[in-house]
């Protein structure tokens, strides 16, 4: 197997561990897991999750100790757009009657950082 693609299965095994434990500080917190790793199409949801009449999106990112590029710079405004449409996909099969919100939680090695949630139920999320 080649260094890159050991790379590659290094970095997906990074980031589904950090997805693992972001789901279970977010259950800790009260929130109910929806979905996890929700493929539609091309495009994919990282965590669903809910607590009283509050859908959130949450977006994993994980770099490991001292990488180039931190996990809190690692959404760019075009993967915002994807996660955005991708979000409209579900809505679209899975109306939501309460609020939608996204939050970003980056994990650097083991340091885990809650942004603050935005509101996504307002915007004009194309269709």
């Amino acid at each position: 197997m080649s260094t890159r693609t050991q790379q590659g299965h290094r970095a997906r095994r990074t980031g589904r561990r950090a997805e693992r434990a972001t789901l279970w500080l977010l259950w800790l917190r009260g929130w109910d897991p929806v979905a996890e790793n929700l493929k539609l199409g091309r495009r994919e949801l990282d965590l669903l999750v809910v607590r009283g009449t509050d859908l959130r999106l949450i977006e994993v990112k994980a770099r490991r100790s001292g990488a180039w590029v931190a996990a809190d710079t690692a959404l760019a405004s075009e993967q915002r757009l994807r996660l955005q449409t991708a979000l409209r996909a579900y809505l679209d099969r899975v109306p939501w009657p309460g609020t939608v919100t996204f939050q970003r939680v980056s994990w650097s090695g083991w340091r885990c950082r809650f942004h603050p949630p935005e509101r996504w139920d307002a915007l004009k999320i194309p269709r």
